[in-house]
Parts: structure tokens; sequence; C-alpha cells
């Protein structure tokens, strides 16, 4: 059976990590990263720049995170979430890069996905309301969504690989409709790719702080 896709959670900073995992993965397949590259962890600009890199070696879909889109929001200008992010991690980021954001670095957060969809995968980043596809909802909801999304036992037909909300226990949650690949990395956690169709995981523990 052949490699389609490898699904990444929340790196949120950690470029070591990153690399680390990077090192472990199978070099055949479409690398699907669910968002939340920035804030919190000590190296956003060397995550960025290392994805900016990495889709120039082989094929790669980016989903946006709601860490990106509080960036991009702060960047515009909006004096209120330029606060919400400071608070939320962003001040972590706005310190890798030296208060000085790269034009190439913003367009690649303005051209990432609110998510991706194949014949028997939904790749999102937040999750989605039982009973509508990601096509029937605004880009907040699929960015920021955990309730009721979290605890829906409703088949959206489609296996859904999300992040966005930390396990808690380092182990990606597995459920009938569901996989939630977001191990806490950044929190002392894991790192964590899903190779599918296998449902094979690879995961590393963070060793940055």
């Amino acid at each position: 059976m052949e490699i389609a896709y490898i699904a990444i959670g929340d790196i949120h900073g950690l470029a070591g990590t990153l690399e680390r995992l990077l090192a472990r993965l199978p070099e055949a397949g479409t690398l699907v990263f669910l968002g939340d590259y920035i804030d919190r962890g000590p190296s956003s600009k060397a995550v960025v720049s290392r994805l900016l890199a990495l889709e120039r070696e082989r094929e790669c879909v980016f989903l946006r995170g709601n860490h990106e889109a509080m960036a991009l929001s702060a960047l515009a200008g909006d004096p209120e979430m330029q606060i919400t992010w400071q608070y939320n991690g962003g001040q972590q980021t706005l310190n890798s890069y030296g208060h000085d954001f790269p034009q190439n670095h913003q367009d690649f957060f303005l051209r990432t996905r609110p998510y991706f969809c194949t014949e028997e995968y939904i790749f999102v980043h937040g999750g989605l309301l039982p009973g509508k596809g990601p096509d029937e909802l605004q880009e907040s909801q699929l960015l920021w969504i955990r309730e009721p999304f979290l605890s829906s036992d409703h088949d959206w037909g489609r296996l859904v690989i999300h992040g966005h909300t930390p396990t808690g226990n380092g182990r990606p949650e597995v459920l009938p409709n569901r996989i939630n690949l977001d191990t806490g990395a950044v929190y002392r956690g894991k790192l964590t790719a899903l190779v599918l169709p296998q449902r094979r995981f690879i995961a590393v523990s963070a060793r940055e702080r």
C-alpha cells in the first residue's frame, strides 16, 4: 500500500523538534501540515523558513491555524488582536523575528488553507460542526472550534484529521470519526505525524524550551 499523505500536528515554534521529525518521515507522500507553526516556542522564524524550503523539496499542503490567523490580523494593524496575539504566544514569535517579518513569511501565512479535503479525509486545524461540511463553515469556526466538535460522534463521511486541542498525554487521540494530532509538543509533549492510509504514527519528544 503506497503512502498518500503524512499529516503533521501543531509545531508552535519548535524548529529543532520539527527537524528531528522530518528526518524520520518517509520520502513518499504529500505532507499536510495542520497549522499553528508559530507562537509559544522560541524559533517561529526558523520553523517558517524551514517550511518554505521544504515545499521546494517535496509536495506540501499548509493549513492555517488560529495562531497564524491571529498573527495576520495583528500584522495588518488590528490593535485588539495585537494584544490578544501577544498574550497567546505572539511575543515569542515577535522576539524570534526581531519584530521584523519578511514579506515572504507574511505571504506564506496568507496562502495557508482553511482546510484540505480528499476522498477519504478532511484535514482541518480546529474541527467541524456536526452535520456541517468544511465548505459550510466560517474560517474562524474551522480554526478555533473545540465544542461541540470534540464530544461529537458525528460521521462526516470522511475521517477528520485535526490539531488545535492538545491531547494532554503526548499521544494522538484516535476515534472512529476523527484523529487529533496535537500531542502538545510545546507543552513538553511530542510532535506527531500520521502516515496515511496506513495509520502509522511517528513522533518525537520536544527538547526545546
